[in-house]
């Protein structure tokens, strides 16, 4: 997960290519400080002011940028001072559910429009994938009063494995309808670059840039809600795995619990079954705490159940922790932000109980639409790209 501010390193190439690198760092260093005048991006790029006034003009050319105003200088005459034209592209961000769509635009400023939803019935039209996105990115791009032409990207974040090869669909236990094949169609169709990703991965992608990892390398983030799974975070980047089946730890061995025989059967993980929603749920009734769901119970605060919770989660934290050894672990999801800080310590405490491993165990900062706020950053850095090239 690179971001707007990593300095573009020197490379060797035909002309074209470093005139596009230098074309998408410019474009980045806008995003990332605002309006910036000639000598200004100059001396954040590295490049002379000659090249840095060309890469201004191209960047006009393409309608990205602008003058904005003026800014006065200790000597000479006031420099004009070039801003992002932030309605030049948007992209819109999918989170895909079992049984609904929520997405909302983002303009090239990271500016969210209005989230809207849709039901995506089990049988129809709307159950095919590529008509189920390609309805719910026209309702949010209705909802923000922008045109499809200025589509510049999309992003889906969805329960499931991706392939790191080919970027599609590998598996997804609750879309059994989401198969290989899903992502070169809305590419054909949309004429834009398209990403798919696990939904978990994309929250962490948020989480690193605006949430508890802003400037940690190594971290693993463990989501608790209807489903578990975690995202592992080294270097910077996210972990994937050979077939992009890192961070499912849903599906964690556990002693004591049933393992599943029949995975291409949806059959739950032994993980899933200690410490999902409905364990959680289940336990919350044995401590005599009534709730219609698992986040309303762990928010009651039973001191048991909680306890009992953390040290269910432990197990899993523990064992990512053993192998990878993160100084940080995320906790977010609906249980884990029900749970907030307390359960965040009780896991810590708790890990610390059973494996040579102390990780700080924190909370999301990101605890509002993480998915959502992943795919707008994976699809900006991709249209960013792509109209870079012009």
């Amino acid at each position: 997960m690179t971001t707007a501010s990593t300095r573009q390193p020197a490379l060797t190439g035909t002309p074209s290519l470093m005139r596009e690198m230098n074309v998408r760092a410019a474009l980045g260093l806008l995003v990332e400080h605002g309006p910036l005048s000639r000598a200004e991006l100059a001396s954040l790029t590295g490049l002379s002011k000659v090249t840095t006034g060309q890469l201004l003009g191209r960047l006009g050319e393409l309608g990205l940028a602008e003058i904005v105003g003026t800014r006065s200088g200790a000597r000479g005459p006031n420099a004009e001072v070039h801003g992002i034209v932030a309605s030049a592209a948007y992209v819109v961000g999918v989170d895909v559910g079992p049984r609904e769509l929520t997405a909302s635009t983002c303009d090239l400023m990271g500016q969210e429009g209005p989230r809207v939803t849709l039901r995506v019935p089990a049988r129809g039209p709307l159950s095919d994938p590529r008509t189920a996105v390609e309805a719910v990115a026209d309702k949010a791009l209705e909802a923000a009063h922008v045109s499809r032409k200025r589509l510049r990207g999309l992003a889906i974040g969805l329960p499931g494995l991706v392939q790191p090869e080919t970027g599609d669909v590998g598996f997804s236990f609750d879309l059994p309808r989401w198969k290989e094949g899903v992502r070169d169609s809305l590419t054909a169709s949309l004429s834009i670059p398209v990403t798919i990703d696990n939904d978990v991965n994309l929250a962490a992608v948020a989480e690193h840039r605006h949430g508890a990892a802003v400037g940690v390398q190594d971290f693993v983030l463990l989501w608790v809600g209807r489903g578990i799974g975690s995202a592992i975070v080294l270097s910077g980047e996210v972990h994937r795995g050979a077939s992009g089946a890192a961070g499912e730890l849903g599906y964690l061995p556990v002693p004591g619990v049933d393992l599943p025989h029949h995975i291409s059967r949806r059959d739950k993980g032994a993980f899933q079954r200690l410490a999902g929603e409905e364990a959680i749920l289940e336990a919350a009734r044995t401590y005599g705490v009534r709730a219609a769901t698992a986040p309303e119970a762990l928010a009651a605060g039973v001191p048991a159940l909680l306890d009992d919770v953390a040290h269910r989660l432990a197990v899993g934290v523990a064992a990512v922790c053993a192998v990878v050894d993160p100084g940080l672990v995320v906790l977010t999801g609906p249980l884990a932000v029900a749970g907030g800080v307390t359960l965040c310590d009780r896991v810590a405490e708790a890990v610390a109980s059973i494996a040579p491993v102390h990780p700080k165990v924190v909370p999301t900062g990101v605890a509002d639409a993480p998915v959502l706020r992943g795919g707008h950053l994976v699809a900006l850095d991709a249209v960013r790209q792509f109209v870079a090239a012009g």
